[in-house]
């Protein structure tokens, strides 16, 4: 795929998102993006572009208690952070990690926007969320029924043995097989 055709995903792209969000400017520091009410906190360096954030914004964000928007290559970057009383509150996510974030992963000196967001919408009413299995932390547990063999082992077996079988390189497989009539036993 070459860089044109990347390029007119891309703005096809934009194009559909054109008009999925809006902005509407309350006064100097509030706005609200579809309705929703935000507060813009710390402008560095005319960081925030109401109609750029418009363009990148994603319903995902509105989970988050504070939304930082940086600037990078002419690209707008938009990253959500969690206040303590967020039930989806983690330390790695938590508001006093923005600084961090800002100096770590930003580009040095570059116009930057944190808003904060004034209704939290914990969890995204059209989606449900999976049910897991809490008694182990890897995954859920599978559950298996086996039935219970009811034949003896295989050595104590009268008429059949088992034989190794290679069934590639290193791949091998048992196969139990009957004895033939008159055949010793192997030990």
């Amino acid at each position: 795929m070459n860089r044109a055709k990347i390029q007119d995903y891309i703005d096809q792209r934009e194009e559909q998102r054109a008009d999925l969000y809006h902005i509407e400017r309350d006064d100097e520091n509030h706005f609200r993006l579809n309705g929703h009410p935000y507060e813009l906190v710390k402008d560095y360096r005319d960081g925030f572009n109401p109609t750029e954030l418009a363009k990148r914004f994603s319903s995902v964000l509105s989970k988050y208690d504070y939304i930082v928007g940086d600037w990078g290559y002419d690209q707008l970057r938009l990253k959500g952070f969690y206040a303590k009383e967020n039930p989806g509150f983690t330390p790695e996510k938590s508001v006093e990690t923005i600084e961090d974030y800002l100096f770590e992963d930003c580009n040095f000196g570059c116009a930057y926007f944190i808003i904060h967001n004034e209704d939290v919408k914990v969890g995204h009413p059209h989606h449900r969320r999976r049910r897991r299995n809490h008694s182990s932390k890897k995954g859920p547990v599978i559950k298996e029924r086996r039935r219970k063999v009811k034949q003896p082992s295989v050595r104590h077996r009268k008429n059949q043995h088992a034989e190794r079988v290679k069934t590639g390189k290193h791949q091998q497989k048992f196969v139990i097989r009957q004895r033939k009539q008159g055949a010793k036993k192997h030990k």
